[in-house]
């Protein structure tokens, strides 16, 4: 019974935290303290690694807050989600992906030409979620 309610749990947290459900910003920096909300997991989609690698929480941000990868501070409109590497969808359909673990890869967080992306840092709080 216990792991039922923890699978049905878990589903619906991640249904949530990866839908496009936009919530108004005053009550998503209220909730977004207690649990993951969309904006906040989308910043851990980002192309660029230092907001990828935060916000990795399913359900509860504490962990991630105990972890120190807790980001909120990321300017929603200015969000690419992806991989750096694999931006041009004509090199991503089907076959090519079913290929890719039997081929050399490019370094993952270079961009085909251009480096590693990156932002410039915002002087607000990393604990102040942005719209």
């Amino acid at each position: 019974m216990a792991l039922s309610i923890w699978q049905k749990a878990l589903m619906f947290s991640i249904l949530f935290h990866h839908s496009n459900v936009r919530l108004p910003i005053e009550f998503e920096q209220w909730l977004c303290r207690l649990i993951v909300t969309p904006r906040l997991h989308g910043i851990h989609h980002s192309i660029i690694r230092a907001e990828e690698e935060s916000n990795f929480s399913s359900g509860l941000t504490l962990w991630d807050a105990l972890h120190g990868t807790l980001k909120l501070n990321v300017p929603q409109q200015e969000i690419t989600i992806g991989l750096p590497a694999y931006r041009d969808p004509r090199k991503l359909r089907l076959l090519d992906v079913l290929m890719m673990p039997f081929s050399n890869q490019r370094p993952t967080w270079q961009l085909p030409r251009n480096g590693e992306p990156s932002r410039a840092v915002i002087p607000v709080p990393e604990t102040k979620l942005l719209a």
